[in-house]
């Protein structure tokens, strides 16, 4: 078995894990847009429900409706705390995953290399394996006709 069939498999594992890791990335985008896109909404939402609160207010509160407002805010704000905080964590993971693809990537184009060389090694040997039987052949053919000559 020739060397550039060898690490052809290995090649092709390198290939294998280069497309999950691109999946990886694929997803890790997608997660990370979703969790921006409710982050945005829980923002807008706070944003929202505190300026009709305070159209509401100007025209008079009572004092269990303001610390049902005040409740509510305050789970607000901790849900778009903890929205912040998964958005900072994938964006960690999709940093991760790209490096990864990255990663994957120069592994590849690196056996990549190796295999066109040991390709181009294999044929230039069988090339002058060939042209040493084209010579050897050549040769008996000379011997032959010298001795039937």
């Amino acid at each position: 078995m020739k060397r550039e069939q060898r690490i052809t498999t290995y090649k092709r594992t390198l290939e294998t894990g280069e497309r999950e890791a691109a999946t990886r990335l694929h997803d890790a985008d997608g997660k990370l847009v979703e969790a921006k896109q409710r982050l945005a909404q829980l923002e807008q939402y706070k944003s929202d429900y505190t300026l009709s609160f305070g159209e509401r207010a100007a025209q008079g509160i009572s004092g269990p409706a303001l610390l049902d407002f005040q409740a509510f805010i305050a789970r607000l704000g901790d849900a778009i705390q903890q929205q912040a905080m998964l958005v900072t964590r994938m964006e960690l993971e999709r940093q991760q995953a790209h490096q990864g693809l990255r990663d994957a990537a120069v592994r590849n184009r690196a056996v990549g290399a190796v295999v066109e060389r040991w390709r181009a090694e294999d044929r230039t040997s069988e090339n002058r394996r060939e042209q040493r039987d084209t010579d050897e052949r050549a040769q008996q053919s000379i011997r032959i006709a010298a001795v039937n000559a």
